[in-house]
């Protein structure tokens, strides 16, 4: 017993140091916060090839795979992986510090964005004070992309099972029958998610964690950071989890940060249906020798209320669609696929007997006169109508499909879900929300149906109070005055609850995602904030360059393009910017 006793006291004494000083706690995060960083080569095809940008920049340009812990709150359960890139900074002698980016999502993958969004600051032009401190940017920061978990070259989500989902017609088909369609789907791909193992792991709160390794794995002691939609929520979440390390921040295209994430889910609808109705319309009836669909904006707008529902299924399935929807300057597309469209059901019309024969229906679209005006581009609109036949085919029938989201849908559903509360768990009052929403809001308003988060069980994550960002560095936010994605009105939410937050809204615009967008007003504000940490006032405005055909050539080209830039530094910025909404907007809802 003697002996038993003296061994205990000696076991104590060592777990003390001897002196009876008690250690420093373990910290179980260590390892991750002491692993090495094998920056190698990036395989061009992670970064989407060879492009212009890769070429440009490959010199400065590594990747490396790093590992992060699958639950933070307990690493135990072992490690997930996270893909990053680098561009270095041009001077390194004079870097300070790293900017990484989030082109949004959830499940947007912005491992190749950074590259792109370093190319297109780079080659500002060197002859403005703007342009400049944009390319001082790339020489005195890295820019760092990333794959979140869940997403691209990381540890990846995957719903699906060997089930089917029933037959779906258009949201706006609010029978028993499409509704029932509706609930079962949305429960099944709840299901399938909920079965994958990493289904607990995968939220911001991992997200952003993993982004502070990030930053502390480049020895940086502030975090830089450029976030366009989903990516402002994250953004948000981390000035509201590590206030005191934020250094400057950027949130473009802001969603409601204030509450639950799927509020944003439910605005959505109704931004897009009034950019078609109060802003593409509108453009249309001012052009009628462009479009040949009248002057009367509202008649132009009831054009998708009068469509057959697979027709609205077509109009929707464009591939262009989104890509109109998410940038101003291509509302003369939007006005041509709205002519296309109304084109198209006319002939539905006039031919009730072979309204499921493709062969004679691609043949009267080819007599069809689309645009009668000599001024129109009667070839172009056809060729939209005609884009939209084999969708139109399909959805007259629909058939059933394996239960199985994409990668992106994926990690998107997940998120959503696993971040905040639903606003309701009764699959009825997301029914009941479909119904009114379906008649505002008919693009898209009974798509909130499928609430897939109803009967998720509960988000596994807490999301630290907003009011904590407070305490953070000054914040530049960037909002299009009407844009399509995330409603202005969440983001003014958001500006209100965010007392150090700078917002510069952009009016006459609904383009989602305005940094990419070098408009010479924005390029000064951003230039300014990151070369030098000046912030405008709290509130400010950047006005739209002129629509199409509402301005002279020169000035339009002169608008969208820092002074003094040729045409073909122009056009080279134009195709950088094309590379970044593809990346942005592949699929994707924030």
């Amino acid at each position: 017993m003697a002996a038993g006793l003296a061994a205990a006291v000696l076991a104590a004494l060592g777990a003390c140091g001897g002196d009876g000083a008690v250690p420093p706690p373990v910290d179980p995060l260590q390892p991750y916060r002491d692993q090495v960083v094998n920056w190698q080569a990036c395989d061009p095809e992670t970064l989407g090839g060879e492009s212009p940008a890769y070429i440009t920049l490959r010199d400065r340009l590594s990747c490396a795979t790093i590992r992060v812990p699958l639950d933070y709150s307990n690493p135990t359960k072992g490690d997930a992986v996270v893909a990053v890139s680098r561009v270095a900074a041009g001077e390194p002698t004079q870097r300070l510090g790293a900017i990484l980016v989030n082109p949004g999502g959830p499940g947007g993958d912005g491992l190749g964005w950074s590259l792109n969004l370093a190319a297109l600051w780079g080659n500002a032009s060197a002859s403005t004070t703007t342009g400049q401190q944009l390319r001082t940017i790339v020489q005195r920061y890295d820019m760092i992309g990333f794959s979140p978990r869940g997403v691209g070259a990381s540890s990846r989500m995957y719903c699906g099972t060997s089930g089917m989902l029933r037959p779906e017609h258009h949201s706006s088909d609010r029978s028993e029958a499409n509704v029932a369609a509706m609930l079962f789907n949305a429960n099944a791909l709840g299901d399938a998610c909920l079965r994958n193992p990493l289904v607990k792991y995968i939220n911001t709160d991992a997200t952003v964690r993993d982004m502070d390794l990030i930053r502390e794995l480049l020895g940086d002691a502030k975090f830089n950071y450029v976030g366009i939609s989903y990516g402002t929520w994250l953004g948000a979440w981390y000035a509201s989890l590590f206030p005191e390390r934020v250094g400057r921040m950027v949130l473009d295209s802001s969603m409601d940060v204030t509450g639950n994430i799927d509020v944003n889910v439910v605005m959505q609808p109704m931004a897009m249906q009034r950019v078609l109705d109060e802003f593409i319309a509108p453009f249309a009836a001012r052009h009628p020798d462009r479009f040949g669909i009248g002057t009367n904006a509202a008649e132009i707008a009831n054009v998708y209320r009068t469509l057959p529902e697979p027709m609205r299924v077509a109009f929707g399935q464009q591939a262009s669609l989104h890509a109109i929807l998410s940038k101003t300057h291509r509302v003369a597309k939007g006005a041509q696929l709205i002519a296309a469209a109304r084109g198209m059901n006319q002939i539905l019309t006039d031919n009730p007997d072979d309204i499921r024969n493709f062969t004679v229906l691609d043949a009267k679209l080819m007599d069809y006169e689309f645009v009668p005006d000599s001024f129109g581009d009667d070839a172009e609109v056809r060729g939209l109508a005609q884009a939209m036949l084999q969708p139109y085919l399909l959805a007259y029938e629909p058939t059933a499909s394996p239960v199985e989201l994409s990668t992106f849908n994926s990690v998107f559903n997940t998120v959503v879900c696993n971040d905040t509360v639903a606003t309701s768990t009764d699959p009825q009052y997301w029914v009941k929300l479909g119904n009114e929403m379906a008649a505002r809001y008919p693009y898209e308003g009974g798509s909130v149906t499928r609430s897939l988060c109803a009967t998720w069980g509960g988000p596994s994550v807490a999301k630290p109070p907003l009011s904590r960002a407070g305490s953070s560095a000054p914040i530049l936010m960037l909002q299009s005055e009407f844009d399509a994605q995330t409603a202005t009105e969440g983001a003014r939410r958001s500006f209100d609850q965010l007392p150090q937050a700078h917002l510069v809204l952009v009016t006459g615009a609904y383009s989602h995602g305005v940094v990419p967008e070098s408009n010479a007003c924005v390029d000064a504000t951003i230039g300014t904030y990151f070369a030098n940490g000046v912030v405008p006032g709290r509130s400010s405005t950047c006005a739209e360059p002129p629509l199409p055909y509402e301005g002279t050539a020169d000035a339009t080209r002169m608008a969208k393009t820092s002074a003094g830039e040729t045409d073909a530094a122009a056009q080279a910025r134009e195709a950088l910017r094309q590379s970044l909404d593809a990346i942005a907007h592949s699929g994707a809802r924030f």
